[in-house]
This record gives C-alpha cells, structure tokens and sequence, in this order.
C-alpha cells in the first residue's frame, strides 16, 4: 500500500503535508505510511481514499477490496 499510496499523491500534485491536512493528521505519519514503517487501520484507510477521492481498493497494491 506504500507505493500506491505515494504515486497516487504525487499523481494529484498534493505534498506530503497537504495530503495529511486533508486526513487530520501529521505529515510525519504520512511519511511513515508512505515508507512502510507504519500500519494503517481500516479508518485510516477509509480517510487516505477520501482524500485521494480513490476508493480503498485504490490504495491497495492488489487491488483487492475490505470486507466491511
């Protein structure tokens, strides 16, 4: 999810830190998200999508979807 998330904020033009903005959260925490060194919880997940305007599956390196 890492690199999806990463080439889709950059797809869009949105810095690390207008991306968290968007999401209530730090930029730091982006940047984990972004290295792999942080896991996401669904919520978070949820929130990444909405801010990308992507659905979940989007952000998922399989594309597979989350059973609700």
């Amino acid at each position: 999810m890492s690199m999806r998330l990463q080439t889709l904020r950059t797809a869009m033009g949105l810095p690390q830190k207008a991306l968290a903005a968007r999401v209530g959260c730090a930029q730091s925490e982006i940047s984990r998200i972004e290295q792999g060194s942080r896991t996401v919880s669904v919520e978070r997940l949820q929130q990444l999508a909405a801010a990308l305007e992507v659905p979940v599956g989007a952000l998922l390196e399989d594309g597979t979807t989350l059973a609700a």
